[in-house]
């Protein structure tokens, strides 16, 4: 999924007062500090993909080859025998065969032992990466409880994602965090306080239309950088989340849920996704 990543700037009528430039500053570093996390982000992403296509290759690989040990080690133990079997006269040149055969039997089958050895070690690494993210989900599950009706949790391989609703988080003008979304957001800031470890995306969609009362935005780009900004600022600031595990994604209207034809459509569509990214153990490489 192709995914697009804009961060704020926030623009600043330069008066020649110092307060303003200071501002202006501000914001410029907070815009180089989230590029930074989104590389980041974006460099861990592509590793992951590619970490999980080089799992992929590698089981097709090692089921290949311990499929054909396996036919190897039938054709050798038909072979033993048959020739067993066709004992002829020399008693000596066919136990010098039957020597021969069993030692590459032997190998064989040592050969697909370690295949199997291999295998193993990644079937249980992956086991332990699943049950890391089953169990964060469940932690997340039971934390959001009360409001279990109204937003959705999902796992999706190496994350777990918390869909917030628009009406849960913000206020009817669908830009500033309302009370009740900042009870909501309380409840995040104790989940990655107890999870330092833990990366997270606040990505903020919309709908296909501009807040009638906000004249300053462009774009629903511009709309949604604000309502991710804002969650992550009341988060950090208010919250006392560490910044560094957090990055603030828009995506507008462009990764709609449902159609923006109707009224349903469109609430359904103003959403925000948090993004969680447990620590995972690392998958081994072959010979390991």
């Amino acid at each position: 999924m192709k995914k697009i990543t804009v961060f704020i700037l926030t623009t600043a009528l330069v008066s020649g007062g110092c307060v303003r430039q200071k501002l202006y500053r501000t914001e410029m570093a907070a815009r180089s500090g989230a590029e930074s996390r989104e590389k980041v982000l974006n460099e861990e992403l592509i590793f992951r993909k590619k970490e999980a296509g080089d799992l992929i290759r590698k089981i097709g690989d090692l089921n290949k080859t311990v499929g054909s040990q396996e036919e190897q080690i039938r054709q050798l133990q038909t072979e033993l025998i048959a020739r067993t079997q066709s004992m002829g006269a020399s008693s000596t040149k066919l136990s010098a065969e039957n020597t021969l055969l069993s030692r590459q039997l032997a190998e064989v089958t040592e050969i697909l032992e370690q295949k199997d050895s291999e295998l193993e070690k990644i079937r249980q690494v992956q086991i332990r990466q699943e049950a890391i993210i089953r169990d964060h989900a469940t932690t997340l599950e039971r934390a959001f409880h009360p409001y279990r009706d109204a937003l959705k949790i999902a796992r999706s391989g190496n994350s777990v994602t918390l869909v917030l609703p628009d009406k849960l988080l913000f206020d009817q003008g669908g830009v500033m965090v309302s009370e009740g979304g900042r009870a909501l957001l309380t409840i995040v800031s104790e989940y990655l306080a107890a999870f330092p470890g833990i990366d997270a995306s606040i990505i903020s969609h919309t709908d296909n239309i501009l807040p009638p009362k906000e004249k300053t935005f462009r774009d629903t780009w511009d709309w949604s950088i604000a309502r991710a900004s804002g969650i992550v600022r009341v988060l950090t600031r208010e919250l006392n989340v560490t910044a560094n595990q957090l990055t603030a994604v828009g995506r507008g209207e462009f990764y709609p849920a449902a159609s923006n034809e109707t009224p349903e459509g469109r609430a359904a569509n103003r959403r925000t996704e948090i993004v969680f990214y447990p620590v995972l153990p690392v998958i081994p490489a072959a010979g390991e």
